[in-house]
């Protein structure tokens, strides 16, 4: 085979290429990071929430940001990592120069169609956008149009043998990045996931250093209202939930929650209290996030007043992904035998309205900053949130 030959028009389109490749593997590494901790804490402070349309939180959490359980992030990495290897070797106008910018060209084709599904998906599918990915699919079509502006400057005699051979380049790459992720520690903590995570249980602590005195209101008619609950009030392990409604990690704990609750029934407590991400309720909450996390609150409440709450708490969580406007959220009251009146006097309601204000300013004062959280006994827990790991710590705490 012999050399190509670089023309400074070809010389152009690799630096922008290179260029392109370099922004974007900044963009997956934060993609990635953003990842892991949003499945650690269930949402994050990330300047990419902005509200409920652009929430790389809501993203990261749905079932379609990751692929065999490695983010997309870790993907985008690959890729580009891939595309800067290719662009780098047809730069150094070696002996195998073209059938790595043959690669190349087919490595931007691929990223393209890619990022019309990823698109659609979340848009269409998931209803909310990322704009870390918005920034890497502005990216890819950069390198699209790179690649039909620069068209000329592709190497001819493009064949299969040509793109195998290229191609073996970028699959090292992304097969390499996908190793390291996997074999560095890099979990991904899931707040549903339903085994132990022995790595991260040595590395962080199972409780908050601080014990704190978390008063339950175990009547209707103390203070601003009972704090729903099930199981035994006087049991030995305590288990207090603050959520939020709209929270997609918060339905995933719900459900673990509710087995664990099924499992042990008498021998435990389980409290439910709310802290959502939403200004209207919560003053620590700035801009746009779960903008129907309030009056998802105050609806469960008041079912809770005909002795509904937990109905109308499943079914919000299993129906999570529909609530899109007051009506859902009326609609479920309506389920669970609340009437058109008894809705209207909950949503002015100013009592329910402070109760659920009063959850947030507990929350704040023993420095709950994240969804779901869970108090075990009075102290943070820190723990894996999945079945296994909860089930085997109030075991412990039942048998001391």
């Amino acid at each position: 085979m012999t050399e190509l030959a670089n023309t400074p028009r070809r010389k152009q389109w690799i630096i922008i290429g290179l260029v392109i490749a370099a922004i974007g593997l900044g963009l997956s590494i934060y993609s990635t990071l953003h990842h892991i901790e949003v499945k650690a804490n269930g949402q994050t402070d990330a300047a990419c929430n902005i509200n409920e349309t652009f929430s790389c939180d809501s993203v990261a959490l749905s079932e379609y940001s990751e692929v065999f359980g490695i983010p997309l992030g870790v993907y985008g990495l690959g890729y580009f990592l891939g595309c800067a290897l290719l662009l780098g070797i047809g730069f150094m106008a070696g002996k195998t120069a073209k059938e790595h910018l043959h690669a190349y060209a087919a490595m931007v084709v691929v990223g393209l169609l890619t990022t019309l599904v990823l698109g659609g998906l979340s848009y269409f599918t998931i209803g909310a956008l990322c704009l870390s990915c918005i920034g890497i699919y502005i990216l890819t079509i950069l390198q699209g149009i790179a690649l039909f502006i620069f068209k000329k400057e592709i190497p001819a005699d493009l064949n299969a043998n040509s793109l195998f051979s290229g191609g073996t380049t970028a699959a090292i790459a992304l097969a390499a990045v996908i190793a390291v992720f996997s074999f560095s520690g890099s979990s991904l903590p899931s707040a549903a996931n339903d085994g132990d995570d022995h790595a991260n249980s040595e590395a962080i602590p199972t409780y908050s250093k601080s014990t704190h005195d978390i008063t339950i209101s175990k009547s209707a008619y103390s203070g601003l209202g009972e704090d729903y609950r099930k199981g035994n009030d006087n049991a030995k392990v305590v288990i207090q939930e603050f959520a939020d409604f709209q929270c997609p990690a918060c339905a995933r704990v719900a459900s673990i929650v509710n087995q664990i609750s099924k499992e042990y029934q008498d021998s435990i407590l389980v409290v439910f209290r709310n802290y959502p991400l939403d200004k209207a309720c919560n003053s620590s909450i700035t801009r746009e996030l779960h903008q129907y996390a309030c009056k998802a609150a105050v609806m469960a409440r008041c079912a809770g007043t005909i002795g509904q709450f937990w109905q109308y708490h499943d079914k919000v969580f299993e129906q999570q992904d529909q609530m899109q406007s007051d009506t859902f959220l009326k609609k479920l009251g309506t389920s669970v035998g609340l009437s058109d009146d008894q809705i209207n006097n909950c949503w002015s309601s100013k009592d329910i309205l402070a109760k659920i204000k009063s959850d947030v300013t507990l929350a704040n004062k023993i420095e709950v900053n994240s969804t779901p959280t869970l108090f075990i006994n009075g102290k943070q827990y820190l723990g894996s949130k999945g079945v296994d790991s909860l089930r085997a710590e109030i075991n412990k705490l039942l048998a001391q």
